[in-house]
């Protein structure tokens, strides 16, 4: 198995954390076109399997998917990295929102 710095991981993880919109289905869609067509890291094949994993677990599949792309390509490092990469803008706006609401809401 190759390997991929974290940092490779932080970064593609935190684009796809923030410009992905549409729900799992467009997460993993985008996932596919950079994981496997673009950095060649994983073949068709093998993201397809990771997509079936995800589907016997409960959760949100994107995320799981992040988490199981970063645990292929940098073991538990990885998986924590891209994990938290891909959730952490979505909290911050979220939170940001949240608080607005609080502050300003009816």
């Amino acid at each position: 198995m190759q390997t991929t710095s974290l940092k490779e991981l932080a970064k593609l993880f935190l684009k796809l954390g923030t410009i992905a919109f549409g729900g799992p289905a467009a997460h993993i869609a985008m996932m596919q076109k950079e994981v496997v067509e673009k950095k060649k890291w994983m073949t068709e094949e093998h993201f397809l399997d990771l997509i079936g994993a995800t589907n016997l677990i409960p959760g949100p599949n994107s995320t799981e998917m992040a988490i199981h792309i970063g645990r292929e390509r940098a073991g538990l490092k990885g998986l924590l990295v891209a994990g938290f990469c891909f959730i952490v803008r979505a909290v911050i706006i979220t939170s940001v929102f949240a608080y607005l609401y609080k502050q300003y809401g009816q």
